[in-house]
């Protein structure tokens, strides 16, 4: 048997004859599952216990009295406070004796244990918020109250024991906590009091059994001393500078020794031709001239800058082409002395004894390097005045060192005792004035007259409930089964490969339809078949409204 060759075919986009088509041929199942979500959410609606709200409002009113003159005792600001409060209101043995009290939550009671029932009135039946009134031009902070519970009545009753308590109880710790605050502060006073009393009484003993010892004079001596070591740290400026000065003017006349050593024996010249040594000694003396020009120079830069720094670099590089420039010279002069010499060894001629030949060059060093040695002698005087001045000025600080040494020791005992009493007396008039202070606000909260806590709405008596909300529960519900039904639709279309009608058999065979035969049925089953559908669909009807008539009923009965 040979195999047929599988394939598969686009299915054709729907138009909307389809649909109607589709929704005839599925009515059941679309409104079958719309009227039971119909049915089941209108149970769930009415059997659903229904939720009253009662709800309180407490208004914080701010002190009669400005915070400006009178502070309050309170270390907590209004939001912590209430919660604080609040926590102590809705601890387990409150609300404990609340749910006993008022015979809450009967049925949770019989099957959970009493921790869990206390739990859930807390975290789910109890709400307390924070809100602000703005009244004027001022905020008074203000916050509601809510309990939600099965009974009206009982939800009013709770939540007007709640708002007592909680009323009652900030009344309590405000009372509580600011006269602590006076009684710790009194005590402080008390401490402080009997400390300044002994700390004056061993200051008049201090005075009486020192009397006449007490030097009063310091502060001038050691304004004195302070202007001595000003003195001296400017005297040791001055020869610090000196001592500069002094280095840089000796290296000065090294250097200026060193060119005249040079310069004269550059000048010392056989006397055969004058002319012609003046002329190469005038030469050389210039290129010593700029060497040491150079040289005093890159000394100068050298105390300036580093060794690294590129002026310093540039000089030493002018440094070392100058002096290789002279050593040729003094080179040439040599050799051309030495054939001098050879030739006048050999002509046998008279040698005359060889003599310097002195240049204005050679005189202007020698006139400088007197005037750098005076410079120098000068400096010198100056550093012995500076360090007479120096042994003066230390023999004055030493003299009124030992007369601030001298001084009686009870000063600094004085001194301490003087700093005692100051903190001492200090500490005792801030305590008292908190202490003032702290009295006048416990009496403004006995009084009322400060931060109250004063119930704006009574606890209110809820005439609707506040949950469930059975429309929108019926309607959640017949949606839901509308979209079910429209699920299972769409499933059985995608699962139902058949051709329906005249357009699925033209897109799928792609064949010419001459004419249709139509699908003819027996009337006796047609009509059984239809009265099997009325059947069905009137017995959904009437149960499902039976159903729905008697949860309403039963919510109607509960509830009156």
């Amino acid at each position: 048997m040979q195999a047929t060759d599988s394939f598969e075919v686009t299915r054709r986009a729907p138009d909307f004859e389809d649909f109607v088509d589709i929704t005839r041929r599925h009515r059941t199942w679309i409104f079958g599952p719309l009227w039971a979500g119909v049915v089941v959410s209108t149970v769930v609606a009415f059997l659903w216990p229904d939720t009253y709200v009662s709800s309180a409002l407490i208004r914080v009113t701010s002190s009669q009295v400005p915070d400006r003159l009178v502070q309050a005792n309170l270390n907590q600001v209004l939001s912590e406070r209430i919660s604080a409060i609040a926590q102590g209101v809705l601890s387990t043995s409150t609300l404990t004796n609340i749910i006993q009290t008022h015979d809450l939550y009967p049925r949770e009671r019989r099957r959970l244990p009493m921790q869990d029932v206390v739990e859930q009135m807390k975290n789910r039946d109890i709400k307390i918020g924070i809100v602000n009134l703005q009244v004027g031009a001022k905020s008074v902070g203000a916050f509601p109250i809510s309990f939600h519970y099965e009974n009206r009545y009982l939800a009013q009753k709770v939540t007007g024991d709640i708002v007592s308590r909680l009323i009652n109880e900030n009344e309590r710790e405000t009372i509580t906590q600011s006269q602590t605050t006076t009684d710790f502060f009194t005590q402080e006073v008390e401490k402080a009091k009997q400390k300044l009393d002994e700390i004056e009484s061993k200051l008049a003993a201090f005075r009486i059994d020192h009397a006449g010892t007490l030097q009063e004079d310091q502060n001038v001596n050691f304004a004195a001393m302070n202007s001595l070591d000003q003195r001296i740290s400017q005297l040791n400026a001055s020869i610090s500078r000196v001592n500069q000065d002094k280095l840089l003017m000796e290296s000065n006349l090294r250097i200026l020794r060193e060119q005249l050593a040079k310069a004269t024996e550059a000048a010392s010249v056989m006397p055969a031709d004058p002319a012609r040594a003046i002329a190469k000694n005038e030469e050389l003396i210039r290129k010593e001239r700029e060497v040491a020009a150079a040289e005093q120079s890159l000394v100068q830069f050298r105390e300036m800058y580093t060794s690294t720094h590129p002026d310093v670099r540039r000089v030493e590089a002018n440094l070392t082409m100058l002096r290789r420039q002279r050593d040729d010279l003094v080179r040439h002069e040599k050799d051309a002395q030495a054939e001098e010499s050879r030739k006048a060894s050999q002509n046998e001629k008279s040698k005359a004894p060889r003599r310097v030949v002195v240049t204005r060059e050679m005189q202007a060093l020698d006139a400088n390097i007197k005037q750098a040695e005076s410079l120098i002698n000068a400096k010198n005087i100056e550093l012995q005045d500076l360090n007479g001045e120096i042994a003066r000025t230390s023999q004055q600080a030493k003299g009124y060192q030992s007369r601030i040494t001298a001084a009686p020791l009870s000063s600094q005992a004085q001194a301490q005792l003087n700093r005692d009493y100051e903190q001492a007396k200090l500490t005792y008039n801030s305590l008292k004035m908190k202490q003032d202070d702290s009295a006048r606000g416990t009496a403004i909260i006995r009084n009322k007259q400060g931060e109250t806590l004063d119930l704006i709405d009574q606890a209110s008596l809820p005439v609707t409930p506040a949950e469930p909300k059975r429309a929108f529960i019926i309607g959640a519900g017949t949606m839901i089964g509308f979209l079910l039904g429209l699920l299972a639709v769409g499933v059985r279309e995608m699962k139902d490969t058949t051709l329906k009608n005249l357009k699925d058999v033209r897109a799928y065979t792609q064949l010419t339809v001459l004419g249709c035969v139509p699908l003819i049925e027996e009337d006796i089953v047609v009509k059984r078949r239809k009265r099997v559908g009325l059947l069905g669909w009137s017995t959904a009807i009437v149960l499902g409204v039976l159903v729905m008539g008697g949860s309403v009923a039963y919510y109607m009965v509960t509830n009156t």
